[in-house]
């Protein structure tokens, strides 16, 4: 199953967390590169250039045919874009690169994002 690693609204016990209703939660997770995320009205954007530091979130597994609900609801390719990203599951034992995999993650383009205020901790809601 594909997994999906969200960060703002889709995160358990946020607005949009029905969204994730038929996929499993895997843990908590960071991701292993620093980007930057902002904070828009009602949700935060996360935005592919380099930022201050990792970002915040979880990691779900995701049946495959959710991952076009999903989408929709992010409205890929106009609001957003998915792409694969390198995570760390966090509460983990073990070494390193056990906890390391590849998960979704939405994008959204610079213009787009540039009326939000930058979460300087990579963390939503802030």
């Amino acid at each position: 199953m594909p997994k999906v690693f969200v960060y703002g609204s889709l995160k358990r016990g946020q607005s949009n967390a029905f969204m994730m209703e038929g996929a499993q939660f895997v843990a908590p997770a960071r991701s292993v590169q620093c980007w930057r995320l902002v904070a828009l009205p009602h949700y935060p954007a996360l935005v592919r250039e380099e930022g201050p530091c990792r970002i915040t979130g979880e990691v779900w597994e995701v049946p495959e045919t959710m991952m076009a609900e999903l989408d929709r609801f992010e409205e890929v390719p106009v609001l957003y874009t998915r792409q694969e990203i390198e995570v760390e599951l966090e509460g983990q034992e073990g070494r390193t690169a056990d906890r390391l995999l590849m998960a979704h993650a939405y994008f959204m383009p610079t213009v787009l994002a540039a009326a939000g205020r930058e979460l300087r901790e990579g963390r939503w809601p802030a």
